[in-house]
């Protein structure tokens, strides 16, 4: 196992930075996952990690070895800093064969006869293909195509192995079995991983760590609870699934909780705040659709209020449902065992109903990050999106 440090690191593509003074620590045998949507930096800080490109300035050590001092013409080549690497794209050689591709890191690390063959063997038994050494990669499906990918990484023994993206070509029943096993083969083989993904659920699942990245910078490190649940800043929240973001005035606060008066509709929403703002500052306060909740009418929430269904949508377990709450664009979801218990049908288009947001669940952050939120959720359709407009809210 080895620990990668990353001091000061800037790169730069023209006169244009893509990264800003990076100082990030990925700790022997952890599994991090560099988090953000596309542009924020975070193929760009693996690739320098990894060797294929290089930083503008700043150092990077793997474990007692400097592999980068930009300012003093340190630069280790990819091949000769013992790691390993899983591309989105496979990057297989389409004119070999299955133990061809996974063989040929060991060939070029002069392993030869009998270990050769026993790590080749052992490699592609730990992604479930040894009995496919002999077929042409070109015969197999995009997911025995990654496996074979994460097999030659595996057979170098790498201390560390690099992950741009691997799963994103795969189905989505494929990608969460794809994700336990590189999981899995992370924790047998105890290698350090830094890992590159845009989606957030995948980087919950896998990671005992996550840094989600804007600009070039990290906007925020931590747990995966953490960041789940207490995301510091709008532009996390959003990018965390806190599908309503909104801005207000802070009116009150008490035990950990603040009161904020929403901008632009007779509201008064609660949320936790690790140091509460003022009476009076401006906050921004992010709820997930899963934190808001239908009242019983006769025993309403503190900060309950009414708000009409704008369009209902049935998902099985749960409703999904679009609020307008005085003017205030609400997104909701509702578990079926909530309405069973309130002995409801599902809400339809139109319907009055009580409804109050959970104050534990939703977050305060500062209202100036407000903003990095205001493209919204990308898997909402276009009728929600004017729905949105209309009511000119942060959704």
């Amino acid at each position: 196992m080895t620990e990668v440090r990353v001091s000061g690191m800037t790169k730069k593509y023209g006169s244009k930075p893509a990264i800003h003074g990076l100082d990030v620590t990925i700790r022997s045998g952890e599994f991090v996952t560099l988090l953000g949507p596309s542009g924020c930096g975070k193929t760009t800080t693996l690739r320098c990690m990894a060797g294929l490109e290089r930083p503008s300035s700043g150092s990077i050590a793997m474990g007692e070895r400097t592999v980068v001092d930009v300012a003093n013409g340190v630069f280790v080549p990819p091949e000769k800093r013992h790691v390993g690497m899983v591309f989105q794209s496979y990057a297989l050689w389409p004119h070999m064969s299955v133990d061809e591709n996974v063989a040929y890191p060991l060939k070029v690390a002069g392993v030869r006869g009998g270990e050769r063959r026993a790590r080749l063997a052992e490699a592609l038994a730990a992604v479930g293909l040894a009995e496919f050494g002999d077929r042409p990669v070109t015969a197999l499906s995009g997911g025995q195509q990654q496996r074979v990918a994460l097999a030659r990484a595996l057979a170098a023994r790498p201390s560390v192995i690099f992950y741009d993206e691997p799963l994103s070509n795969l189905d989505s029943k494929l990608r969460y079995a794809m994700g336990q096993q590189v999981r899995s083969l992370h924790d047998r083989y105890e290698t350090t991983s830094v890992y590159v993904t845009h989606d957030q659920e995948e980087a919950i699942t896998l990671s005992d760590r996550i840094i989600v990245m804007n600009n070039g910078r990290i906007e925020q490190d931590g747990t995966p609870e953490e960041l789940y649940d207490r995301p510091r800043t709008a532009y996390v929240a959003d990018f965390m699934g806190f599908s309503n973001i909104v801005t207000g005035t802070v009116v009150g606060s008490g035990s950990g909780l603040v009161d904020l008066r929403v901008d632009g509709a007779d509201l008064v929403l609660r949320g936790f705040a690790a140091e509460a703002p003022g009476s009076g500052a401006r906050a921004a306060l992010a709820f997930r659709a899963s934190h808001v909740h239908i009242d019983d009418r006769d025993s309403r929430r503190p900060g309950s209020f009414d708000a009409t269904v704008v369009r209902s949508t049935f998902l099985g377990s749960a409703v999904n449902l679009l609020l307008d709450a005085n003017g205030l664009t609400v997104r909701a979801r509702i578990e079926r065992a909530e309405l069973e218990r309130l002995g409801m049908d599902r809400p339809a288009a139109g319907a009055v109903l009580p409804f109050s947001v959970s104050g534990s669940g939703a977050v305060i952050v500062p209202s100036e990050e407000a903003g990095a939120a205001d493209a919204g959720p990308a898997d909402e359709d276009a009728e929600l999106a004017v729905v949105a407009e209309r009511h000119a809210v942060t959704v």
